[in-house]
């Protein structure tokens, strides 16, 4: 008997070290990120040469009378939007845009990221609509004018009515149609158009739209989620390439959004590996597809997609990530999945998610480890009405970013979500993003808590701005 409690004893001390030998390994191959103590102080931001310093919208969050796209009919469905709003005339940009412009160049910014509404443009399949070009030409020309370099997304959330009708995402047929729409737009656009963005958040399009079904087209199928990420893929395939073909210079990324994944417990081995997991499925998926030449999806509960795409690979020139919030992973039997995810102990936003610009520190080191691609914050913003927590967070977020460059990080640029109070999707105009804050009845524009700084925190105008002399790093 001594013998036999003799080697138990052996064994359970052999699994302890073990299993916190492995937890050692997990702290410190993933530690947790840290910021220098400057980020606390009104630091000077030396940023790089070229460094592009800018705020962003979405078509439809902004324009105001998008009215053929599936956003417009969901928002109209009872008990969709909250407090029962809708885009509407949203901020008037499509009207104010010359007001709007003037509004970066006082804010010290250098660049726009601003998307290009694909219902206005095609709003009948195959029908071109002269005006809506015309008035994005415009703004191009009055974006270069005033010193903005413009970086153009072609889809942020939105279909047109007659695709979202085919299945959206989802129809065989969508990455060729969005190809061609991609085409057209680098034949018009093109000759004003360095930096363009594919894609915005397709995971997250998946998941509101067919895991929640928060968003349109509101259905809850793991299935058609899969099939979405595929033809979201696909989409970005396609664009990539026509834009490619109509412009060899094209310099090309999508905007990816990303969440800083914790175990809630740096001990709980299970815990690492299930946030590890998570991470991997919702963060990296669609680029590591992209990197790989190859449509891979895989978490627990979901079909899993394994599909060689060759025509991915090299189809991107740069990272966009799209940052919010840090997430804690709980492993618990009695929840969905037997994992919860929460916030953080940290300070929230009107949005209630954690306020953590050190997950933004380390999502950049992490995508630079992983791709060796220039890094592009695509958004970056707050959900703050009473202006308490904006300007710490710009400051604290663009250390961030410095923090990165410093390490050796190749971080060509930041944009601030959002330049002005808009249509928040879902939650309507609860949420308060802007650096101008937005009189939601006379469409006027005040400048908001956070763009004083900002403003301080801008490249100098000497800096100058990266256009034709950029290298595409494929």
């Amino acid at each position: 008997m001594p013998r036999v409690i003799r080697w138990l004893t052996a064994a359970v001390a052999t699994l302890c070290v073990f299993y916190f030998g492995v937890a050692f390994y997990y702290q410190r191959a993933k530690a947790r990120p840290l910021l220098n103590a400057e980020s606390t102080t009104a630091f000077a931001a030396a940023w790089p040469a070229g460094f592009l310093w800018g705020t962003a919208t979405a078509a439809h969050q902004v324009e105001g009378g998008n009215v053929r796209n599936d956003w417009w009919r969901f928002e109209h469905q009872v008990g969709k939007i909250a407090h029962g709003d809708i885009s509407g005339a949203a901020a008037g940009h499509w009207d104010r845009l010359s007001e709007d412009i003037g509004l970066m160049r006082e804010l010290g910014a250098n660049a726009y990221r601003f998307s290009i509404e694909w219902s206005r443009l095609e709003p009948v399949e195959g029908q071109w609509d002269e005006g809506a070009w015309a008035h994005y030409v415009d703004e191009l020309a009055q974006l270069r004018a005033a010193g903005q370099e413009p970086v153009v997304t072609l889809l942020h959330f939105t279909l047109p009515l007659w695709m979202a009708d085919r299945g959206g995402a989802t129809a065989p047929d969508f990455p060729e149609r969005f190809g061609r729409f991609a085409s057209e737009a680098a034949r018009r656009l093109g000759p004003q158009v360095k930096w363009w963005c594919t894609v915005n958040e397709p995971q997250v399009q998946m998941y509101n739209g067919y895991v929640t079904g928060y968003w349109p087209p509101a259905v809850k199928d793991n299935a058609l989620a899969v099939r979405a990420f595929e033809g979201l893929l696909r989409a970005h395939g396609a664009a990539a390439t026509t834009l490619r073909k109509g412009d060899p210079d094209a310099y090309i990324g999508l905007a990816s959004n990303m969440i800083w994944f914790e175990p809630s417990n740096r001990w709980n081995l299970l815990e690492w590996v299930v946030a590890n997991s998570v991470a991997d499925g919702f963060n990296w998926s669609f680029y590591e597809s992209i990197k790989n030449g190859r449509m891979h999806f895989r978490l627990p509960g979901f079909p899993t997609l394994d599909i060689e795409e060759p025509a991915l690979k090299g189809s991107v020139d740069w990272i966009g990530i799209n940052y919010y919030r840090r997430n804690l992973v709980r492993v618990n039997p009695g929840a969905p999945g037997m994992v919860d995810i929460s916030n953080g102990p940290g300070t929230l936003s009107d949005a209630k998610v954690e306020i953590y610009p050190e997950g933004l520190l380390g999502l950049i080191r992490e995508g630079w480890k992983r791709y060796r691609l220039p890094i592009v914050i695509t958004e970056n913003g707050v959900a703050d009405s009473t202006g308490a927590h904006r300007p710490m967070f710009l400051g604290r977020h663009s250390y961030a970013i410095k923090q990165a460059i410093d390490e050796g990080v190749d971080v060509r640029g930041a944009f601030h979500w959002a330049l002005m109070d808009n249509f928040e999707w879902a939650e309507g105009y609860g949420w308060r993003f802007g650096l101008y804050r937005l009189d939601l009845r006379t469409l006027v524009r005040t400048a908001a808590a956070g763009a004083k700084e900002f403003r301080r925190l801008a490249p100098s105008p000497s800096a100058g701005v990266r256009a034709k002399a950029v290298t595409p790093a494929r």
